[in-house]
């Protein structure tokens, strides 16, 4: 029915509404590229009973696949790019003085249900419409409609923004910490101790750990990174009161990831950056591979 309904009305010559469609992308959809990192925690922690000295190491790469680009960023839409959409719904709504009646439309709908897909039947039809005052009326107003259809799509700028999300990711993570826990005892010091335990080693991320996205601006040239830290990993560990054991190490300590990384000037090549807390930091290296 809708595409007889639409025979009708190209024949008739009435503007039909179309979606918009992106005119231009940065990088083809499905793209893809690989990016290599790695991210460094290193922090020192003392109170009374307890110290920590933690260098953490993640390398890791990822597949990074492009997604179709876009006016809006991932962040949303800017007040300027939000006043163009609302202007454009106003708009939207005096396009309606250019629709045809309900009853018009009722009628078509019936009369093209019976042509069915009989192109003679359906372009008779449409002749028999276009003598009504209605449609030639309407037909009067096809250039005015089409400037206002134009007039109401919103300009949201250029297609510039791309979102490169992971297809997989490997990696690393190595352990170098070490931990003392003091106890003054008793009176006298009775029961005293300090135990240092180590944990040193590499073990492999978990494999569906995806943990690096990434979007460009291809206007203002530049690349911004958010991370997810990867799981816990495994670590052997030597008590210097109980001896050896596995011991599960956390990426992070107690510096967070930031929501993200930049933006970063360029669109590809190497970026670096940093986070501070207040017992160490977070910095990281982005390199795409060649």
């Amino acid at each position: 029915m809708r595409c007889n309904l639409a025979t009708a009305l190209t024949i008739l010559g009435m503007p039909l509404a179309v979606a918009h469609a992106l005119a231009a992308e940065p990088a083809p959809a499905g793209t893809t590229a690989t990016i290599e990192f790695k991210v460094t925690v290193k922090e020192k922690t003392k109170s009374d009973f307890h110290g920590t000295a933690i260098e953490r190491v993640l390398n890791a790469q990822c597949v990074m696949q492009a997604a179709p680009a876009s006016q809006i960023s991932s962040r949303g839409a800017t007040p300027e790019q939000e006043a163009a959409m609302n202007a454009s719904a106003a708009g939207a709504q005096a396009l309606e003085q250019y629709a045809p009646s309900d009853d018009m439309m009722a009628n078509l709908e019936a009369e093209a249900a019976q042509c069915g897909d009989d192109e003679a039947c359906l372009t008779a039809l449409a002749m028999k419409l276009s003598q009504t005052p209605e449609v030639q009326a309407l037909a009067q107003q096809v250039p005015e409609a089409k400037q206002a259809m134009e007039a109401a799509k919103p300009d949201l700028g250029p297609v510039r923004y791309q979102m490169w999300q992971p297809e997989s990711c490997t990696g690393t993570v190595t352990v170098n910490d070490t931990y003392v826990d003091s106890d003054p005892g008793g009176e006298g010091g009775d029961g005293a101790y300090t135990d240092t335990t180590t944990a040193v080693g590499t073990a492999p991320v978990m494999a569906e750990w995806r943990g690096l996205f990434m979007e460009t601006d291809v206007v203002k040239g530049t690349t911004e990174y958010r991370m997810a830290a990867p799981p816990p990993v495994t670590i052997a560990a030597t008590s210097s009161r109980t001896g050896a054991a596995q011991r599960e190490i956390p990426f992070l300590a107690g510096t967070k990831l930031p929501d993200s990384f930049g933006p970063y000037p360029g669109l590809a090549g190497k970026h670096t950056g940093q986070v501070k807390g207040e017992a160490g930091s977070i910095s990281a290296e982005w390199v795409v591979k060649k």
